[in-house]
């Protein structure tokens, strides 16, 4: 009794234990139960076919590998007048480990990798990915029911191979709703279809990258929801077109000739050293040395210290902003003087326009998505054992979704 309280596994009884060195603790077990319900019919049987005892690895106690041997007993049904195998609440059919053990594995998951994980437990790498495949069939869709602000992002399933995925997100809850495997307007609009009509209609605010088959997909199928472009993804292209003038500078000091401006050169050619995250980082985060080379870049580049300037003074109408009529003076003010310089990014903005100035009803960001992006590129990174998208889609669904 005391140790089927310890092992509490309920419904079961202990038979017998050992110990066995260099393998851990073995504990004969079966079920109390007398009766079995036969699966084709439904009857219950008490005529004991045959025993049929197998090994099943369960959690460890006192840092002592268990298993457990079953008795998975054989019945006659007698209706059917054929045998079967009673069910174990504990062990799933034709698994060689416990519910619990696959869960607390799962949940190790989540911080951790494949290949580290089986190495701690002792199991292998593909009953884990049996544990991760039958953990699927759980996942169940999210409740929609409350969703009226959605964020639109995307992650690359492997890096520099753009092979883009769709992430959804709740922006009011922070939670993951959908990883697409694809990218693209016609796999988005399966999924928003296939959400109905009534979650379409309540959604109020979609916040979305400047890709445009996002932005006529949103209009199309909720055109009473407000598009926001997403600040962050307005400076990050500020921020690009930034670094494609430092290392355009580069090119052009590294292309001159003359000798005698050797020292010049060279002196210029330090200052550019490094110099990438000077320039992009949020002035107020940048380390000393940072500020000391971003004065040194503002002394010898005149374009770098306009558009440098620039960004931070649109940074900050993003920050200060009280309302769109303001964000609305401030940007269009902003966009006079940086034509010159900023050629792609104030076109991109005034093709937006709308979109970004929406920011500035509700403030609404994909910061949220950004956050979850970070912990599915983790995921990826520990993910030394994911083969493909429903392994990623699994594994990341796990985080937000089923609590093992």
């Amino acid at each position: 009794m005391i140790l089927d309280k310890f092992l509490n596994l309920q419904g079961t009884c202990i038979q017998g234990y050992r110990h066995l060195e260099n393998i851990g603790i073995v504990f004969q077990i079966e079920s109390k139960n007398k009766k079995a319900a036969c699966p084709r019919c439904g009857l219950e049987s008490d005529k004991l076919h045959q025993n049929h005892r197998h090994l099943v690895k369960d959690l460890p106690l006192s840092g002592q590998p268990v298993y457990l041997q079953v008795n998975r007993r054989q019945f006659k049904c007698g209706n059917c007048q054929k045998p079967f195998s009673e069910e174990l609440d504990f062990v799933a059919k034709k698994r060689t480990y416990t519910k619990r053990l696959a869960a607390n594995i799962l949940e190790q998951l989540k911080e951790g990798d494949i290949l580290n994980v089986s190495r701690i437990n002792d199991v292998t790498e593909e009953e884990i990915q049996r544990m991760i495949e039958d953990i699927a069939e759980e996942i169940t869709e999210p409740d929609l029911s409350e969703l009226k602000r959605l964020g639109i992002d995307e992650i690359a399933l492997v890096k520099g191979q753009k092979n883009y995925c769709a992430v959804l997100v709740n922006l009011d809850t922070g939670k993951l709703i959908a990883i697409l495997e694809k990218r693209t307007q016609e796999e988005l609009r399966e999924t928003l279809t296939g959400w109905g009509k009534e979650v379409l209609e309540q959604i109020e605010e979609v916040s979305i990258d400047l890709w445009l088959p996002y932005k006529n997909l949103v209009k199309e199928l909720m055109p009473s929801a407000e598009v926001v472009a997403d600040r962050f993804h307005v400076m990050k292209q500020i921020n690009q077109e930034l670094d494609e003038q430092r290392r355009a500078e580069k090119r052009a000091v590294e292309a001159q000739k003359n000798k005698k401006q050797k020292a010049e050169k060279e002196a210029k050619l330090e200052v550019l050293k490094r110099s990438k995250y000077s320039l992009l980082k949020n002035e107020e985060d940048l380390t000393e040395p940072q500020k000391i080379k971003l004065e040194a870049i503002k002394e010898k580049f005149p374009n770098l210290k306009k558009m440098q300037e620039l960004k931070e003074e649109l940074r900050k109408i993003y920050e200060t902003s009280k309302n769109p009529t303001e964000g609305l003076l401030s940007i269009s003010e902003w966009l006079a003087k940086s034509s010159i310089v900023f050629t792609k990014s104030c076109q991109t903005i005034r093709n937006w326009f709308g979109e970004i100035i929406s920011y500035f009803e509700r403030r609404t960001t994909n910061g949220v998505v950004e956050g979850i992006n970070n912990k599915l590129k983790l995921i990826k990174r520990r993910g030394y054992g994911l083969r493909n998208f429903r392994n990623f889609w699994v594994r990341s669904m796990l985080s937000w979704h089923l609590v093992c």
